[in-house]
């Protein structure tokens, strides 16, 4: 019974352990939209063809009780790198955020969210 009872305290200490030390702590909510812009051209030019431009613009909250400054939001479009900087995101602040405008090369490009870094207090 004592084996059983120091079995069930390192399983709780190791719980606790990993819960408040190596587990991954959410500290922003992001929500955004793809932004896609089409060039028009005039029809006296026929052999210019349109261009395309993408963004993402949006909100991000700071859902923890940490301030967080220096916030890099960077997403991937057509395998360019388009982001924003934050200088300070206060707990529970919302702000708006429109990343940098990429031209796009293909018609249909693979867009993604590939980091956000920040600094936390």
């Amino acid at each position: 019974m004592k084996k059983f009872l120091i079995f069930l305290v390192l399983v709780a200490a190791g719980y606790f352990a990993y819960d408040y030390f190596f587990a991954e702590k959410i500290y922003y909510e992001i929500n955004a939209s793809y932004n896609k812009q089409r060039e028009s051209v005039s029809i006296e030019g026929p052999a210019i063809n349109p261009r395309d431009f993408a963004h993402y613009e949006g909100r991000i909250k700071n859902i923890s009780d940490k301030t967080l400054n220096n916030v890099v939001i960077t997403y991937m479009i057509d395998a360019q790198s388009s982001d924003v900087t934050i200088g300070k995101l206060e707990p529970g602040e919302i702000k708006e955020f429109k990343t940098k405008v990429v031209m796009l090369r293909h018609m249909d490009p693979s867009h993604y969210l590939k980091e956000v870094t920040f600094d936390p207090e």
